[in-house]
């Protein structure tokens, strides 16, 4: 590896690319520390996403290293060397490593973060960082094609802009995400990764890498019959990959079938995602105190409110779970907990193109009952239910019973406001 100390620079140098990269990606990362530190998977995947700018800071440093060499004499005694075309790639491979490693130190110590807050941490998915590297081999490979073209060292800071350019114009446009790796916004609870788009990204990314690398010097990447046979390959699947990489960054993950959950409390127990630090036990608590209102006057809850932000619960008989993911810290306010005590089954009709206006109405009047019920409202004159709250409780029982019943068995044409 001399040879690549030597274009690359000397050790000092070298450390300073490193630590350069990998405040690149800390500025990628760290920024949105508060919206994913609470998730594990978030953070991981936020970690992954810095090379949206560890990869144009690597094609700006691969840009000066090959106009250096390009523009001395160097480049023509490589060739004449037995293994020119390994030392000529030496450079690329050494910035590529080094890109690589800031990377994965950026997304292990974003998951750690996350670990040391409390969030349940998932190694096995640090396999998503092995195609985020093919795809900062396609970025460091254009600033060695720009670098050894050019033969000017001033074009590396365009090179560093064009390569960030490249990644919005993939994002926002009508190409494929080929460098879009990361940078959910979402926890990504109860949530996992697919095998196919991450590694189509990476492998668009690696052979970007070798088509950029046989543009900047045909010369010696089509010196012989291998090598040609090897630069069309590379060039076939560059092309290709326009079709099998997905359009949508979004389609990496999907909803687990089965997600882990974590379950407290009874009358009715709350099941929650496993997989992110929710408050439980501030969350059954609650529960317990506004669900007490339902079975004073012998309302029948449902066994268990399970947590399936994605879709309906698996079984049907299951209440859901309302809890925002920007409540997934210590606490939960109380209107999530009534929200979630006001569906007590999962049905079609909450899913389907039409929403069943009246029963969210009716919900919502439920809703208001459980809180006064429970001490935690007061009506005011001038509410449209204040005369029905403070009237006759028997009367106010057996329509809370009679649409519970609704509610729970779906029967969404039978049930009525009260009034």
């Amino acid at each position: 590896m001399r040879s690549a100390w030597v274009w690359v620079g000397d050790r000092p140098r070298v450390a300073l690319l490193f630590c350069l990269l990998v405040l690149a990606g800390a500025v990628a990362t760290a920024p949105r520390a508060d919206h994913w530190s609470g998730s594990w998977k978030q953070a991981l995947d936020n970690g992954a996403g810095g090379t949206v700018f560890i990869g144009p800071a690597a094609a700006g440093a691969a840009c000066l290293v090959y106009a250096r060499l390009r523009s001395s004499a160097m480049g023509d005694i490589v060739l004449l060397s037995r293994r020119d075309w390994q030392r000529w790639l030496r450079p690329f491979v050494t910035i590529w490593v080094l890109a690589s490693l800031a990377l994965v130190l950026v997304a292990v110590a974003a998951s750690s973060l996350a670990a040391a807050r409390g969030a349940p941490a998932s190694p096995g998915l640090y396999w998503i960082l092995v195609p985020a590297c093919g795809v900062l081999a396609g970025q460091t490979a254009l600033g060695v094609l720009i670098g050894h073209v050019t033969a000017r060292a001033w074009a590396a800071p365009a090179v560093v802009v064009l390569v960030f350019l490249l990644f919005l114009w993939t994002t926002v446009g009508s190409a494929p995400d080929f460098f879009d790796t990361g940078g959910a916004t979402a926890s990504l609870g109860g949530m996992t990764y697919r095998a196919w788009p991450p590694l189509a990204i990476g492998l668009a990314g690696l052979a970007l890498a070798g088509t950029a690398l046989v543009l900047a010097h045909p010369r010696l990447f089509l010196a012989t019959p291998g090598r040609r046979l090897a630069a069309f390959g590379v060039g076939a699947a560059w092309v290709s990959s326009w079709w099998f990489t997905h359009g949508d960054a979004g389609d990496r993950v999907v909803p687990m079938a089965d997600p882990p959950l974590t379950c407290a409390g009874t009358q009715p127990t709350v099941c929650l995602l496993a997989d992110l630090p929710l408050p439980l036990d501030d969350f059954v608590a609650k529960v317990d105190r506004q669900a007490a209102a339902l079975r004073a006057i012998g309302a029948s809850l449902p066994e268990r409110f399970v947590d399936t932000p994605y879709g309906p619960p698996a079984d049907p008989r299951d209440g859901v779970v309302n809890l925002q993911e920007d409540e997934v810290r210590r606490t939960v306010d109380v209107d999530r907990v009534t929200d979630t005590l006001v569906r007590p089954a999962s049905c079609p009709a909450d899913y389907a193109e039409g929403p069943p206006v009246l029963a969210f109405d009716v919900r919502r009047q439920l809703g208001r009952w459980i809180q006064f019920r429970a001490g935690l409202l007061e009506p005011t004159p001038d509410d449209g239910d204040y005369d029905w709250l403070h009237g006759d409780p028997e009367v106010q029982d057996a329509w809370v019973r009679t649409t519970y019943r609704q509610l729970a068995e779906c029967r969404y044409d039978e049930i009525r406001k009260h009034g």
